[in-house]
């Protein structure tokens, strides 16, 4: 059985309830008394949701419950049945009144044998059917299993292989992929790590070749390599050193080489502008000196001087050229390359540097030849162009090898990428293989148990199972007798017989005198579901002397005569239940459960829940039974208890729900102290009390006990502190034996 509950949380207005450590344990019979709105219907949720270990509507509840079989929680299921009558039984059994109630089978005492094959074949599907379910979460489990080792060597690969093309690779890929193995390689370290390498470049695009190139440096546009011209112009240098243009030499300009310039620049200006006399000494320019200056810058020398410009262009065109020689970047090669080329460039740039200074040096010395065209001599020139042609062709060979896997770059790469994918895939072979040999025999195991075998218990499949118990149970099963209870409970219950239930196919019609009962009443409604429900626990799914019964407010709607035909069908209907749980708000209810079993005291448990409010949440426990409910006849001495009880703690919550029952207090004193039709304020008028204070007791129950559309007033708590004591002063004057009666009860 239930023992206690020890805490809820999340569960309406039990959000946090923890139970004190004196809380009573549970009995067979439990009563717990609670005003409407107090969480009675909401407790009795939690007892629905026992069988399931959890509430679709409350889907962050959790508690705690002590049984006999130990604790039950959420996520874990009771293992007794619970059936439970409330406002949520109603609505999904009954509803509207729209549609028929669903057949209730009851078994014939002719048919026990019978009824217990179909019992035990039921039992044989369950257990089938559960041992279904565990093998089915035992291959999901498996199968998730597989599944993350798959996510996770996907994830491997993904990684391994991070190329565009395979960033979205996933379990999936990798699943299919192992399908397709047929030979399984794993790679050795090096192996893997070079494919790993390949795999992580991006495909550079294909590099310009380079070679030396082939330019037109002369007027006759012919196009020769650099070497050549070079070669050229160290030829042309060399032989120009070698020749002189003597003629009628001037002695002074051929030893004095800049005196030479500037008589050649000078003669050259004075030709080109006629002058007659010296620019710069303005003397007469004579003849004989104009004929010897003519005789030494003569024809031989002016070829020469052209010459050796003309050699001076081409090598300053060398330069020029060079200029455009650039080795491609390091970025543009594969990484393995990079190093190698830095190596190849580096080269190129010292055998760039060196021929360059050669042509610069080329160039002084041909300057120097034009300052001294009278002179022949020989000149060293060496200029190391086998240097140049071997670093260019250095960088050349790897500009095509890095072109090379370029245009194979696309074949490598997928081969790289399948190896390494292989690589993985077989890692996890074993492991798949044992996975899937175990999902493989379980689902073997479900085959078996859902289309039956030898071997088994019943060689019957699952589907000869249900059929056969279920043709057993219609044919021990009685619709019309279990209509024919309900007719005959309802007609007792409301005691008349113009309600009527009728079976057919689809289930129970409720007819009013051969009709379709329409526009039931509240109290009719009421008395048809807690009879459909008690005439319920008879049938095939629930054994009452194993199950728990819980029951909320069965009198809801009902005339005060028929409380008393309502606690005689549920004594009937549960009297040999393993557990039984009753809540009612009604007190003349709870007078009736209370005195069921005063007799057994030990049989019985009584509860009641408080919900405290503080003007923001609501929050409701169980706690025992007040005394003056449990053992006096009237809810009066209860009340007149609560406000004997107050004490002013200065908080509006403390005082909120006292209007309402002073106002209670007042009515049911003046009702046996001045007993009359009379309305409540003509009763107060009529009472020897102090005016002013009975203006004040009236004003304080009639204006604070019913709604104001108004805020909460802070001058609450004041007048309730003063006014209670008006009205127990006002009780204790006019009827001291009875206030001092009720004081005696309040304080033993």
């Amino acid at each position: 059985m239930l023992q206690t509950v020890k805490k809820i949380a999340k569960l309406g207005v039990f959000d946090n309830f923890v139970a004190a450590n004196d809380l009573p344990e549970f009995a067979r019979y439990n009563c717990i008394y609670g005003h409407n709105g107090s969480g009675k219907t909401t407790l009795t949720r939690l007892f629905a949701a026992l069988g399931d270990g959890q509430h679709q509507d409350y889907p962050d509840l959790t508690y705690e419950i002590t049984s006999a079989s130990g604790k039950v929680g959420h996520g874990t299921p009771y293992g007794r049945k619970v059936r439970v009558f409330n406002a949520d039984f109603i609505e999904a059994n009954i509803g509207q009144f729209k549609g028929p109630l669903r057949h209730i089978l009851i078994v014939g005492e002719e048919n026990k044998a019978l009824a217990e094959e179909a019992k035990a074949e039921q039992a044989i599907y369950d257990a089938r059917l559960t041992r279904i379910r565990d093998l089915s979460d035992a291959i999901a489990k498996v199968e998730t299993d597989r599944g993350k080792r798959f996510s996770e060597i996907a994830k491997t690969i993904s990684e391994a292989t991070s190329g565009t093309a395979l960033r979205t690779y996933r379990k999936q890929n990798a699943e299919l992929a192992f399908s397709k193995i047929t030979d399984p390689q794993i790679l050795p370290d090096t192996e893997l790590e070079l494919h790993r390498v390949s795999v992580h470049q991006e495909q550079q695009d294909a590099i310009a070749k380079f070679v030396q190139p082939q330019v037109a440096l002369q007027a006759d546009g012919v196009e020769r390599s650099l070497a050549e011209w070079i070669a050229i112009a160290v030829d042309r240098a060399q032989t120009l050193t070698q020749r002189s243009a003597q003629g009628s030499a001037l002695a002074r300009l051929s030893e004095q080489p800049a005196i030479a310039k500037w008589v050649e620049d000078g003669l050259a200006i004075h030709r080109d502008h006629a002058s007659t006399s010296c620019e710069f000494c303005a003397q007469p320019l004579l003849a004989e000196r104009m004929d010897q200056l003519a005789a030494h810058f003569g024809v031989e020398d002016q070829r020469l001087k052209a010459d050796v410009a003309a050699t001076a262009k081409l090598a300053v065109d060398i330069l020029s050229a060079m200029q455009g020689m650039a080795p491609p970047p390091r970025s543009a090669f594969y990484s393995e390359m990079r190093e190698p080329i830095e190596q190849a460039v580096q080269l190129f740039s010292d055998a760039m540097t060196t021929v360059r200074t050669g042509v610069e040096r080329l160039l002084e010395i041909l300057s120097d030849k034009q300052e001294r065209r009278t002179t022949a001599y020989e000149a060293t020139i060496e200029i190391d162009t086998p240097g140049l042609v071997a670093a260019i062709g250095a960088v050349t060979a790897l500009v095509d090898k890095n072109n090379a896997k370029t245009a194979a770059f696309a074949e490598t790469l997928t081969a790289a990428r399948t190896a390494i994918e292989v690589h993985y895939l077989s890692s996890i072979a074993g492991a798949v293989k044992e996975l899937n040999d175990k999902v493989s025999a379980m689902r073997a195991d479900v085959a078996k148990l859902t289309d039956g075998a030898a071997d088994l218990d019943d060689a019957r499949g699952l589907e000869a199972l249900k059929t056969s118990f279920e043709e057993k149970r219609a044919k021990v099963s009685s619709a019309h007798t279990a209509s024919e209870t309900l007719t005959k409970q309802v007609v007792t219950f409301l005691g008349r017989s113009d309600l009527k239930f009728v079976s057919d196919a689809q289930g129970y019609r409720v007819e009013r005198r051969g009709k379709p009962a329409k526009r039931l009443s509240e109290g009719e409604k009421t008395a048809i579901a807690f009879v459909y429900f008690l005439v319920q626990l008879g049938d095939q799914d629930f054994d009452v002397p194993e199950g728990v019964i819980v029951i909320d407010d069965p009198i809801s709607s009902l005339d005060a005569s028929a409380i008393y035909q309502a606690f005689s069908f549920l004594k009937a209907g549960v009297k040999n239940a393993k557990q039984v749980f009753i809540l009612t708000h009604n007190f003349d209810f709870l007078r009736l459960l209370l005195n069921w079993h005063q007799h057994n005291k030990k049989a019985a448990q009584y509860y009641m829940i408080r919900c405290d409010d503080n003007g923001a949440t609501r929050n409701a426990s169980i706690i025992p039974l007040d005394p003056m409910l449990r053992n006096y006849a009237t809810e009066y001495h209860y009340l007149f208890k609560q406000l004997y009880s107050y004490t002013c703690d200065g908080t509006i919550a403390n005082a909120y729900h006292l209007p309402n029952i002073a106002r209670k207090v007042l009515e049911t004193f003046l009702e046996f102290y001045t007993p009359s039709a009379k309305k409540p304020y003509l009763k107060l008028e009529e009472v020897a009390f102090d005016e002013h204070k009975k203006t004040a007791i009236y004003k304080f129950v009639n204006d604070q006990s019913h709604p104001t559309g108004k805020g909460f007033d802070p001058a609450l708590v004041e007048e309730t502190k003063i006014n209670i004591g008006f009205l127990l002063e006002m009780i204790e004057a006019l009827a001291p034996v009875h206030y001092n009666g009720l004081k005696a009860l309040c304080t033993a």
